[in-house]
């Protein structure tokens, strides 16, 4: 990337990172909160554990962009390689599913729920980052054309 689109990646990068850690511990206030209130016990261990998943959730993003943005990298496979991580979260959310579906000492509302809403809130988030901050427009050199 060219130094104009490394600091707009940056950019980007850190504006993710900050809006991701607010909404996560806004959303794990809120679960932690609601679901000890109307399930008790097991609903608070519903919201923890359902926190615990978004937090990967949350930081899976912005570390491929810290990772992929030390490396001269074409733009459109940094493009690629990032909408590959949110497609790995979305994975990693349906394994933890599918391990958790064997417990039963958590409310499984309460974790849906949190999951549901974080994710939702995650992905729309950094969607929006990097719409309203758009990303560098880079033109192609004469040479890599060619090749």
């Amino acid at each position: 990337m060219d130094p104009l689109g490394h600091i707009q990646a940056k950019k980007i990068i850190n504006r993710i990172f900050i809006f991701d850690l607010l909404f996560f511990a806004a959303t794990a206030i809120v679960s932690i909160i609601l679901g000890s209130v109307f399930s008790g016990k097991k609903g608070l261990w519903g919201a923890i554990i359902a926190v615990i998943v978004l937090l990967v959730f949350a930081l899976f993003t912005p570390l491929a962009f810290k990772i992929l943005s030390r490396k001269k990298i074409n733009p459109r496979k940094f493009v690629l390689f990032v909408t590959g991580s949110w497609f790995l979260k979305l994975i990693i959310v349906f394994a933890a599913l599918i391990i958790l579906s064997r417990f039963t000492f958590f409310d499984r509302g309460v974790f849906a729920w949190t999951v549901f809403a974080g994710a939702v809130g995650v992905l729309g988030i950094e969607g929006l980052t990097v719409f309203l901050t758009g990303l560098p427009k880079v033109e192609e050199r004469k040479e890599e054309t060619d090749e």
